[in-house]
Parts: structure tokens; sequence; C-alpha cells
């Protein structure tokens, strides 16, 4: 759970700093991302570096100053369940989002090597076998 504490901590609570390439340092380089869709413009499934800058490029042409803070930490095994508030504006409208979503990360070897994001926080919970 400290390595996702940390994630958020440093860069991704941080809109100055969620698209920092250090972020990397935290996944594997085979990590999977798979987005929920949402008004946050987004689904479906990314593999690696690569995958990992596609899904938030998609993010960051809709939205600026883009960034989670979490509400709440769960560790389940291998994983994290991560209850986030996702706050933003519209790039081209300048509407302020401000969504509740969860993370369930998967580490191994105190690397991510998914981050799976889930529009209803019962279901991310279930998925990792939690209740709410």
């Amino acid at each position: 759970m400290e390595t996702i504490a940390q994630l958020y901590d440093e860069f991704l609570a941080r809109p100055e700093r969620v698209s920092d390439p250090e972020v990397l340092q935290f996944f594997d380089p085979g990590v999977e991302i798979r987005q929920a869709s949402s008004v946050l413009g987004t689904e479906g499934t990314f593999h690696g570096y690569d995958g990992l800058a596609h899904s938030a490029r998609e993010l960051f042409e809709a939205f600026r100053d883009l960034h989670w803070v979490p509400i709440r930490l769960m560790v389940s095994g291998d994983h994290v369940v991560a209850t986030v508030e996702a706050h933003g504006y519209g790039r081209h409208s300048g509407v302020e989002v401000n969504e509740t979503v969860a993370h369930v990360w998967t580490l191994r070897e105190g690397r991510i090597v998914a981050w799976h994001v889930y529009l209803d926080g019962s279901q991310a919970l279930e998925a990792v076998g939690l209740r709410g």
C-alpha cells in the first residue's frame, strides 16, 4: 500500500506532476491499464508504457489540471483498492469535473502490473474479493 500512497502523494494528486516522466518508476514495463467509460471520456485497455502514455494523452486532451485525490485505500493480497476523487476542468469548456471513481492496483515485486478503473466502488471491491 505504501507504493500506491506514495504514487498519489507525489504524482497523481498533484496536477503539476501527474504527467511527469518520473511516474514510470512505479510501473512494470508490461503494465495493463483498463479505463472505464465516463465523463472522463476514455474507455479501453492499454498495455505497457506506450499504453499508459496513450491513456493519459486521451485524458489530458480533454481535461486540464486533472488529478486524483485518494479518499480511502484498502489492501487485499497483491491488490490495493483506492476510492478517489477525480478533479479537473474541461479543456475547451472550462467546466469543473469532480467525480468519485475507484482504482484497483495490482502489484508484483513492488511495481504496478495493472491499474483498473471502476465507476462503481463496490465493483472494484468485488473484483479483489472485498465487500464495500
